[in-house]
């Protein structure tokens, strides 16, 4: 078998065209007629790079596409890797994505741009719903109930689900924020003092509660479920 190399200068006198042959059909197609498919790659073997700049076992240039796809091209331009696939003759975008600050647990989502975002994992008992045409981590959509006990005043927050008001120490209103940020969004407010004191439930700007800017809870144990439809507050 020839030396796996190419032919040495001053050397290899009677051997040139066996070396040479051996060395270019190792990787590279010849049945030994004149076809034009001779000479194509095959069975390409790359060897790895190394930490220097420029040793890349694998690197594209960035190019204009072709003015029609073709069947098995692979495409780079800019920031875009293409390759485009038989049926119909289709050229796909290579989605990419940047793993320098993910985490285990995230997902992935495709965004207007056809690139891989990120979207980190989210916490125990929050639920993946969906906010403005995009995914995102929701805690009132889980199926567990986020609970809070005030004893003073209270604006609600997307975070909260469950509001326990605790009026003893002295009048407590709790505020619903704007049914224009939460729409679907569900939150319970529930009294447990027994005191003189009370207990209102009130809107935030024009928002009504069922057409009306506030809701009591004049007793203890009493409560009340407020549904937002993007527009308004109201009671279930």
């Amino acid at each position: 078998m020839p030396p796996q190399r190419l032919p040495i200068v001053n050397g290899d006198d009677g051997t040139w065209g066996d070396i040479l042959r051996a060395y270019l059909m190792k990787e590279h197609y010849d049945d030994g007629t004149d076809n034009p498919d001779n000479g194509g790659h095959k069975t390409v073997t790359l060897r790895p790079g190394t930490a220097s700049a420029g040793t890349a076992p694998l690197k594209f240039s960035s190019g204009t596409l072709l003015s029609s796809p073709e069947a098995g091209a692979v495409e780079f331009n800019n920031d875009n890797l293409y390759f485009t696939i038989t049926t119909g003759t289709t050229r796909k975008k290579v989605a990419l994505y940047d793993d320098s600050s993910g985490a285990t647990g995230d997902i992935y989502y495709r965004d207007s741009s056809g690139n891989f975002v990120r979207l980190g994992i989210g916490s125990e008992g929050q639920a993946l719903t969906v906010s403005s045409g995009l995914p995102a981590w929701d805690d009132a959509a889980s199926p567990t109930f986020a609970t809070a006990t005030k004893t003073t005043n209270y604006t609600i927050t997307g975070s909260d689900t469950v509001i326990f008001a605790d009026a003893t120490s002295g009048n407590v209103t709790i505020t619903l924020p704007l049914a224009s940020g939460l729409p679907g969004y569900r939150f319970y407010v529930k009294r447990i003092d027994g005191s003189a004191n009370s207990v209102t439930v009130q809107r935030t700007n024009s928002d009504t509660i069922d057409g009306q800017t506030s809701h009591t809870l004049d007793v203890q144990y009493m409560s009340v479920t407020l549904v937002s439809n993007g527009s308004n507050w109201f009671i279930i």
